[in-house]
């Protein structure tokens, strides 16, 4: 289930375009955030728990317009692979993969790698992605 993809299916509001009709760059983070948000839910992970994951860096290339519509945003793990999560070796940052993509389309508009931190909401220090997934499941 961790390194299974998600897919959030979400509607572009009129409130997303920009001057030329397409939706703002900015607005694209907010779709990415949803997208994770959707990802961290179906591993058991909820805003306001214990633990929490954060964004610690993104890299984004927009590769096409999106118009007023549809779109999709699909979420993976990408490291660490299963083998390493199953080998217990203290991992402290996981990487996503993000695509922002029309319905249909296999290519996506815009494509991002976010690098998520986790931390112990209540002491504010980090925490293994091991203990994240405990926390999450117990909580």
């Amino acid at each position: 289930m961790l390194h299974d993809a998600t897919r959030l299916s979400l509607s572009v509001r009129p409130n997303d375009l920009d001057a030329l009709g397409h939706v703002n760059n900015a607005v694209v983070l907010e779709y990415l955030e949803a997208g994770r948000r959707d990802w961290l839910r179906r591993i058991g992970g909820e805003p306001g728990g214990d633990a929490v994951a954060v964004v610690a860096r993104i890299e984004i290339d927009y590769r096409a317009e999106l118009p007023y519509g549809q779109l999709e945003v699909v979420t993976e793990l990408e490291s660490p692979t299963a083998e390493e999560v199953a080998d217990e070796a203290l991992t402290f940052r996981a990487l996503l993969r993000q695509r922002v993509r029309l319905p249909g389309t296999r290519e996506p508009a815009a494509e991002a790698l976010v690098t998520v931190a986790f931390l112990d909401a209540r002491q504010r220090c980090p925490i293994t992605l091991q203990d994240y997934l405990s926390a999450v499941v117990a909580g």
